[in-house]
């Protein structure tokens, strides 16, 4: 908990166009809560990469709609 996550949202073949950070509020059964935007945001902690101490990013393709 309170480790900072770097957060990349990209698009297919258009590479990252939106960067933010959060901070890892709670940790149970695999999935994290991300503190940082407008509500909570859960992600798995397969999802992210270790970028050093206390430190984490994580990478998120967006799909557009059909």
């Amino acid at each position: 908990m309170n480790d900072s996550v770097h957060i990349r949202f990209s698009r297919r073949g258009d590479g990252p166009f939106w960067q933010t950070n959060a901070t890892i509020a709670a940790c149970t059964a695999g999935t994290v809560v991300l503190d940082g935007f407008d509500r909570p945001v859960s992600a798995e902690v397969s999802e992210l990469k270790r970028f050093g101490p206390g430190r984490w990013t994580l990478d998120w393709e967006i799909r557009g709609r059909p």
